[in-house]
């Protein structure tokens, strides 16, 4: 029998769902991705823009047309009041027990109705786990949950707060993955920098990392997004200094105006930020960055926007994810009276999308002729894509022998540069 799954949003939802699949796989089903003729769907969803929460109602009513009962999971789920695409859904779940949409597939495929929402609050981690990935690459979560409730983020309301899992979890899921010839592993979280907050304990990230690789290491080791705040000289030593973590960086920026990040609640300043990255390339000469970033925030300037575009352009960002800021309901940025047009908001993402490409242009320039070690992930129109340790995009023609999985060196040229393509 065969299960549609289909996943909305972020790497932890990502993650999710390959755990939710292998469950299924254990029982003996076929997961596949969205086609019709399939005995039940199954939809991991995600809430974070308006955006988002329209695409979830598109993928339910999508499904609802194939005719096969459908299971709705995740954080829209989770935030959603009943709207009415939930009237033709067989499951409700929301992000509590997400793994007990596999242990009820039986149930689901009969067309039996279950809503199985439930409230956040003193929510525990869900030890989800995986054992393989279809890609050469792996993700492992090690934290769920957010306690710093930004005035424009609705996460914390539909992910509850930081919980952190257990650190032997952890390394034994490691352990299974490098069994099964993963080479790379990305470390990664709802608030990846917060594992081990709600255990009172400091540092507890470095820790884990140099855990990990004293007792089963990584060859190519990265992490989701972080805050900038994490990025100490105490940290940053210990990261370079236990092998095998790769030179890249994922920031949590948002915006590098201080009048903005007050009012969005961010823990840090503009200079904060900027000192970060000085503290990243010292410590990883080589490393390059990438970061999100937030356009049109309440009350957000003409010199509030041009010091965000100046953060890309002096920080040498490699690849900055741009999103239009949308309201989300229940949070301190949707009551606030000075709201731009949404034109405004998309005008300026689409200038911070040009000015980041060309960033990124300038930056791919002065790797020209420079040799790195890429891992190759995927085959495509005769050629292999991949990442080199400091994620760089390229693509490249393989050389005689080359499988997935390989990590080669390879100098780079011109041509190679994949992003966009």
């Amino acid at each position: 029998m065969k299960i549609g799954l289909m996943t909305l949003g972020c790497r932890v939802n990502q993650y999710e769902s390959d755990a939710i699949a292998e469950k299924l796989e254990k029982k003996g089903y076929s997961v596949v991705d969205f086609e019709d003729n399939c005995d039940a769907y199954i939809i991991n969803t995600c809430t974070v823009t308006s955006e988002s929460d329209s695409k979830c109602k598109k993928a339910i009513r999508r499904a609802v047309r194939y005719g096969a009962p459908v299971a709705v999971i995740g954080c829209f789920v989770q935030g959603a009041d009943n709207v009415e695409e939930f009237n033709h859904v067989t499951y409700l779940g929301g992000n509590i027990n997400k793994g007990e949409v596999a242990n009820r597939i039986e149930a689901i495929i009969r067309g039996e109705k279950a809503d199985m929402r439930h409230s956040m609050s003193g929510a525990s981690y869900e030890n989800l786990e995986i054992s393989k990935r279809k890609y050469v690459k792996a993700y492992v979560k090690i934290e769920d949950g957010c306690n710093n409730f930004c005035s424009y983020c609705y996460i914390p309301f539909v992910r509850g707060r930081v919980r952190s899992r257990e650190e032997n979890d952890i390394l034994s899921e490691i352990k299974r993955l490098k069994s099964s010839g993963y080479r790379e592993i990305i470390l990664t979280g709802i608030e990846t920098s917060a594992f081990g907050e709600d255990r009172g304990e400091r540092d507890a990230l470095c820790k884990l990392v140099e855990r990990i690789q004293s007792e089963s290491p990584v060859e190519r080791l990265r992490f989701g997004s972080l805050r900038p705040s994490f990025f100490t000289p105490e940290n940053l030593n210990i990261l370079s200094s236990v092998g095998g973590v790769m030179p890249h960086f994922h920031l949590s920026v948002q915006s590098a105006s201080d009048s903005i990040l007050k009012a969005m609640k961010r823990d840090y300043t503009s200079r904060d930020l900027y000192t970060a990255v000085e503290n990243i390339r010292k410590f990883f000469p080589d490393a390059n960055l990438s970061c999100d970033m937030i356009c049109g925030f309440p009350g957000e300037t003409e010199d509030d926007f041009k010091e965000s575009l100046d953060f890309i352009d002096k920080a040498d960002i490699l690849h900055t994810h741009v999103f239009p800021y949308s309201e989300r309901k229940g949070t301190k940025a949707a009551a606030m009276t000075c709201q731009l047009p949404n034109a405004l908001r998309h005008t300026r993402a689409a200038e911070m999308t040009r000015v980041a490409s060309l960033v990124h242009r300038r930056i791919f320039q002065q790797n020209l002729g420079k040799e790195y070690n890429v891992l190759a992930e995927f085959f495509k129109n005769g050629k292999m894509l991949g990442y080199t340790e400091n994620f760089i995009n390229l693509r490249f023609t393989p050389p005689v022998g080359c499988n997935k999985g390989d990590i080669i060196k390879i100098k780079i040229d011109k041509d190679m540069d994949n992003t966009n393509r």
